[in-house]
């Protein structure tokens, strides 16, 4: 399958630990770099909900991807693709570059 930054999967992130976000079908964000998903086992996702308020840089809004929906910047994780289910859509353009900012503002990059 051939995974591009932007994507929109059901993603299965079970078995989880304590606070991270869970969900056997949670949608999630393809952010690692399309050359690099071609080439490894695994990407880095960030997970999608509409129950979480926005939070600037903690939480973001993603209206591509629905009219609720926001990302879970401070929950960006690894999964193997092996976790990956349907296809849901794709996101703007503009919703990466704000989701992108706010990564580099949690992480400290």
């Amino acid at each position: 399958m051939d995974y591009k930054r932007g994507q929109i999967y059901r993603v299965n992130l079970e078995p989880t630990r304590g606070s991270e976000q869970q969900g056997i079908a949670r949608p999630c964000l393809i952010f690692s770099i399309t050359p690099l998903n071609a080439k490894l086992r695994q990407v880095g996702v960030v997970p999608l909900s509409t129950s979480a308020k926005v939070l600037p840089p903690v939480v973001v809004g993603v209206p591509s991807a629905g009219p609720d929906s926001v990302a879970l910047c401070h929950q960006v994780r690894t999964i193997d693709k092996l976790r990956i289910g349907k296809y849901l859509g794709e996101i703007s353009a503009t919703d990466m570059t704000a989701i992108e900012g706010a990564v580099r503002q949690v992480y400290g990059l």
